[in-house]
């Protein structure tokens, strides 16, 4: 059985949005029946063996409005498909969850402390950096690498979590591209490029608004290296 750093006993069946721009105005942070809803799905979370990225990406995102988690869904289809990875098309087990939260820290605790999520298979430095967050966006890889070659940056699963409150005040779009860059390839294991998404939050100066083209070249390698 693969390491897993989250189990799911849920199967989901999510039809991909119209790639329609979600609007700027919906707000990331969810009111009281939507931070509900998104402790209801984490009660869901088991530590069960979840589908692999390797065989078909296959997310998961919620916490949001219903506009933002169906636009970054598809956002995650569309540059998944772009970069050669392959998709589930039908109902699969969710192996990329994105989870907004205006409380991210308390979400993990709470998961940690009623073991809706586990690490095995990620390393140990990286789930510390996850536990421990500050950043507006905080993720972590798992799964069992044996026959992988050497930094081959395709992650089994992902587990993302987004600070609302942190993210807000970014454009949609742009967050939906830094979300499905850091869901579909591992940049601890191979850097990503210089010019890249990945600046999205820095405040030295100006970044990108979408994926770059180096980073879509980046994405493309990470999938042909097979």
């Amino acid at each position: 059985m693969k390491n897993v750093i989250f189990g799911l006993a849920i199967t989901a069946a999510l039809a991909v949005a119209p790639a329609a721009m979600a609007r700027q105005a919906d707000t990331l942070i969810g009111d009281a029946r939507r931070q509900s809803g998104l402790e209801a799905e984490m009660a869901r979370l088991r530590q069960t063996s979840p589908g692999s990225a390797r065989d078909g990406v296959c997310p998961l995102v919620r916490g949001a409005s219903a506009e933002v988690n169906a636009y970054v869904a598809a956002r995650l289809h569309q540059v998944a498909r772009q970069a050669g990875a392959t998709y589930a098309k039908r109902a699969c087990e969710p192996n990329v969850v994105v989870l907004f939260s205006a409380e991210p820290d308390q979400l993990i605790r709470e998961a940690a402390q009623s073991k809706r999520f586990n690490y095995r298979g990620a390393p140990a430095d990286a789930v510390q950096a996850f536990k421990a967050g500050g950043q507006p966006v905080r993720w972590v890889h798992g799964g069992d690498v044996r026959g992988s070659a050497a930094g081959d940056a395709r992650p089994h699963n992902a587990l993302v979590v987004v600070d609302a409150a942190m993210a807000q005040n970014v454009k949609v779009s742009a967050l939906a591209d830094y979300l499905a860059m850091v869901s579909l390839a591992d940049v601890r294991v191979r850097p990503a490029p210089a010019n890249s998404i990945m600046s999205l939050f820095d405040t030295s100066g100006a970044s990108p608004a979408a994926l770059t083209p180096a980073d879509q070249a980046y994405l493309r390698s990470v999938y042909r290296a097979r």
